[in-house]
């Protein structure tokens, strides 16, 4: 066998992918389709790319898309699991939650995962001591700094919504937290709540019927893949908007703090690296968010009839015009 920079001995995946005509092969499950993610997908091919491995030579991606069919996630998740494969890239905390239900032995990376020791994917952050590892999103104080943002940019806030998926596996503690936030800031937090995208619309009438003047979204896969139903739904409603990524803004929300999700991505495939040269993801501590991003939507806060401070505006790493 082969020898690594810093004494690692290379795997027979990885030997064997340096060999013409031998390809390693790993699964990417996803919610939403190709096009409502194409963005992640580039950023995941580029890192892959930076460590030398290149879709269709000398590594072979078998994709599912949980919105490309009927069958839902776990459905999806359980045939991708029989296919013969090195690594699974399950990107969030839906895709990574239906495999480990699948049961699979086979080594398993996230990117996107808010409460990976609660939702039984890894033991600890430094110690997964499974086949799961990854990078997690979570973070507690950034619930209480995205309302304070929010009331930043809003400054007689009082009412806000908090549009929420109860079937969430970590809702109730998140909600907990949220609820702590908001009255440290004197706010009063109203919770909508939606378990698939046919109850968004209900639950924004629940917000207008309490009379939010802005809500917040909650971390939640469902809500990315249904962004622009929500962002849709909140211009109709003339309702600011506080968003955990930046595609919210990108595709036209008021404003969003937390994690580069492209980054994150990037970041996993150097996971994806490390085990198909032999390292297992037991031995991988889980990393965090090293990057943390403010974007404005000033098309979108002109269109609600909102000024924004310029010292807000100031500190935005991008301003969307």
């Amino acid at each position: 066998m082969g020898m690594l920079a810093g004494g690692l001995v290379a795997s027979p995946i990885y030997a064997e992918a340096q060999q013409a005509g031998k390809v390693a092969r790993i699964g990417y499950l996803s919610l939403g389709t190709a096009t409502t993610n194409s963005g992640f997908l580039k950023a995941f091919l580029d890192g892959l790319r930076e460590h030398g491995w290149i879709d269709g030579q000398n590594v072979a991606i078998d994709y599912r898309w949980e919105g490309e069919g009927k069958t839902g996630i776990d459905a999806v998740a359980s045939e991708l699991v029989r296919l013969p494969l090195d690594a699974i890239f399950a990107v969030n905390s839906r895709t990574a939650v239906a495999t480990k239900r699948t049961g699979t032995t086979l080594p398993v990376v996230f990117a996107q995962v808010s409460e990976p020791v609660a939702l039984g994917l890894v033991d600890s952050l430094s110690r997964p001591g499974r086949n799961f590892t990854g990078l997690t999103t979570i973070n507690r104080e950034l619930m209480s700094k995205r309302l304070e943002v929010l009331k930043e940019a809003l400054p007689r806030l009082s009412r806000v919504g908090y549009l929420a998926n109860p079937g969430y596996e970590v809702h109730k503690p998140q909600l907990v937290e949220m609820e702590a936030a908001a009255r440290s800031l004197g706010l009063t937090l109203h919770l909508a709540e939606a378990r698939g995208a046919s109850e968004i619309e209900g639950a924004f009438a629940r917000m207008a019927a309490a009379h939010v003047g802005a809500f917040i979204v909650q971390q939640d896969d469902l809500f990315v893949a249904n962004r622009t139903l929500i962002i849709e739904s909140a211009l109709q409603r003339r309702l600011p908007s506080m968003y955990v990524f930046s595609v919210y803004p990108r595709a036209g929300g008021f404003m969003s703090y937390g994690a580069n999700p492209e980054d994150l991505y990037r970041r996993a495939a150097g996971y994806i690296d490390r085990i198909l040269k032999g390292t297992k993801p037991s031995a991988l501590p889980v990393e965090r968010p090293t990057k943390f991003e403010l974007f404005v939507n000033l098309k979108t806060a002109r269109a609600l009839g909102l000024t924004v401070p310029p010292a807000l505006l100031a500190r935005a790493d991008e301003v969307i015009e």
